[in-house]
């Protein structure tokens, strides 16, 4: 009786003209995933650096009305003092109780909130003259409104703006307080 040897073959590999295929196939879709890649990870920057600056807004103004002493933000190279610089919010910027209203971190005064460095591209400024954010017992922070513009390249309708008014309150919008575009020029 012939019995027939049915071991199973050995896998023997790619062939040249698979491995071609194959690696033009990925190129071609890198070359068409990676640009849109690269515009959804910069218009997620954007927003998340936006809705952060949000979020300490709110905290400070709640902190002043809580405690019912003036909170201040300004933007800080080192994390512990004021740099004075409005274009300079995306090297950092704190959050302190402000006890004398001077919009300086004095020795005297507690430091609530640090916020690191923003990535190298982006830039994130206040309008000019606002240095620094002073938040009343009443959560008021007047003045006059301000606008932080949060921008990343030529990223155009991607960028955003963090439009602060005297009353306290503080919103995300893709335009500045008086409708028009975000520009960081």
């Amino acid at each position: 009786m012939d019995v027939e040897n049915s071991l199973p073959r050995r896998a023997r590999g790619l062939t040249l003209v698979e491995l071609v295929t194959t690696l033009a196939v990925a190129g071609v879709s890198l070359a068409v995933v990676l640009p849109g890649w690269s515009a959804f990870a910069g218009r997620s920057q954007i927003t998340s650096t936006a809705n952060q600056l949000l979020t300490h807004l709110r905290y400070a103004r709640n902190e002043a009305v809580t405690r019912q002493k003036k909170v201040s933000l300004c933007p800080s190279d080192d994390g512990e003092s004021c740099s004075g610089d409005p274009r300079g919010w995306q090297r950092g910027y704190i959050v302190f109780m402000d006890n004398d209203g001077n919009r300086r971190l004095d020795p005297n005064e507690e430091l609530l909130r640090v916020q690191a460095a923003q990535q190298r591209e982006l830039q994130l400024f206040s309008t000019a003259g606002r240095p620094a954010v002073t938040f009343s017992a009443d959560g008021s922070a007047w003045g006059s409104n301000t606008t932080f513009s949060v921008c990343l390249g030529d990223t155009g309708d991607a960028n955003r703006a963090v439009v602060l008014y005297g009353s306290g309150r503080a919103r995300v919008d893709k335009k500045t307080a008086d409708n028009r575009p975000v520009s960081c020029t």
